[in-house]
């Protein structure tokens, strides 16, 4: 692993032997993205479920229209919904790679929250949720190598989006549209102890705004009845996201600093999914799903055409409290660290009055050349308060 080190900041570091500055940004990934031995999974990503019950269906109900967090023409009745979630990555390419890999066991975050206040046939909702999350941290022993090195890093990856969806409805059909403010922060660490010059501890972070925005449809016929129908549909899109930030290197030969600016380019993603009730406590739901795919301009990497599909099954007797959910899915997101994955979910809902509590878990297998498959589990729990 030492051997592959960046080598022209280091070769800066030895000439100064001092703090060097760099006004502009760099034509390629700065460090330590730009090392492949760490892995750090940009470019690419999979959505995140923004609550519970999307968790426990694999994003089959991901453009129904029953939150708003991906199609704005939802009909959601007043009320607040909050979904906290735990998360656990497990890097299998590092393990198969090095040797005493420990991995931290989990993060605590927040999925999504939401805020419905209709007005009659209208529609409005205040929503933020975070389609982007990935958090995890590993150490080891790298190698095998002649020379031992110690190594521990850590990535976060974060987007939040927050908008106000309104829509209206007409008979069994409604539409909607909305617009989005849209953050992005992310942070990549090495920190290694070795016998090398190189050796020593790199910082990547940088953050940007954007705004977003995104329209859609539903339809529906006796929803609840048996084969009564549910249809929707959206499409969203997210402006250029021009990021600014710092890589900074503490290392034996000497130090360095560069300014970091980069745009991810504009992309647009959007699908359909459609539920079918086969029975009166039954649904049977399905999605398909596409992204653009976008270049971060400034990194010299990026993604291409994404698709991906689900299949997902929900079960809620009326006469009793509780309920449950499974799903399925694949992934395809090309060009990216790890193109694919697959997914894998059950959940549970209990009801009692205008109390609802949903728990989802989503496990998602990620896969990389030449490596075992590693996987993210996701635990997400919603609350939702009618009022």
């Amino acid at each position: 692993m030492l051997a592959r080190r960046l080598i022209l900041p280091c070769v800066v570091a030895l000439l100064s032997g001092a703090l060097a500055a760099v006004p502009a940004a760099r034509a390629a990934a700065p460090p330590p993205l730009e090392n492949p031995a760490y892995g750090f999974p940009l470019p690419g990503d999979f959505v995140s479920p923004a609550n519970a019950a999307s968790a426990g269906l694999a994003l089959s109900d991901r453009w129904l229209g029953q939150s708003p967090y991906e199609n704005p023409a939802a009909k959601v009745s007043q009320g607040l919904e909050i979904s906290p979630l735990f998360e656990h990555v497990s890097r299998q390419d590092l393990a198969a790679k090095n040797r005493s890999v420990e991995q931290t066991g989990g993060y605590v975050d927040l999925a999504g929250v939401s805020l419905s206040l209709p007005i009659r046939s209208w529609g409005l909702v205040l929503y933020g949720w975070q389609p982007v999350l990935r958090l995890e941290e590993q150490s080891y022993s790298a190698g095998p190598l002649v020379s031992p090195a110690e190594v521990q890093q850590q990535a976060t990856q974060r987007e939040v989006r927050g908008g106000l969806a309104v829509s209206h409805g007409v008979g069994g059909a409604r539409a909607g549209v909305a617009g989005e403010w849209v953050h992005r922060a992310d942070q990549y660490e090495t920190h290694e102890q070795s016998g090398s010059p190189l050796a020593g501890d790199r910082v990547l972070d940088f953050k940007g705004d954007a705004w977003g925005g995104s329209a859609g449809m539903t339809w529906s016929k006796d929803p609840d009845q048996p084969w009564g129908k549910w249809v929707g549909a959206a499409v969203h899109y997210s402006s250029d996201l021009s990021v600014t930030g710092t890589s900074v290197s503490h290392l034996v030969a000497g130090d360095t600093t560069f300014v970091v600016d980069a745009t991810h380019e504009a992309e647009w993603s959007g699908g359909v999914s459609a539920r079918v009730t086969v029975a009166p406590a039954t649904h049977m739901l399905a999605a398909v799903s596409l992204r653009s795919g976008a270049d971060w301009r400034g990194f010299d990497f990026g993604t291409s055409t994404g698709a991906g599909w689900s299949l997902g099954l929900d079960w809620k007797d009326p006469e009793l409290p509780w309920g449950a959910r499974f799903g399925v899915g694949q992934e395809s997101n090309p060009d990216a660290v790890e193109p694919k994955s697959g997914l894998l979910s059950a959940g549970f809902t209990w009801v009692s009055g205008d109390l609802v509590i949903d728990v989802g878990l989503l496990h998602r297998n990620l896969s990389r050349e030449g490596s075992p498959n590693s996987s993210d589990d996701r635990a997400v729990a919603s609350v939702k308060v009618a009022f």
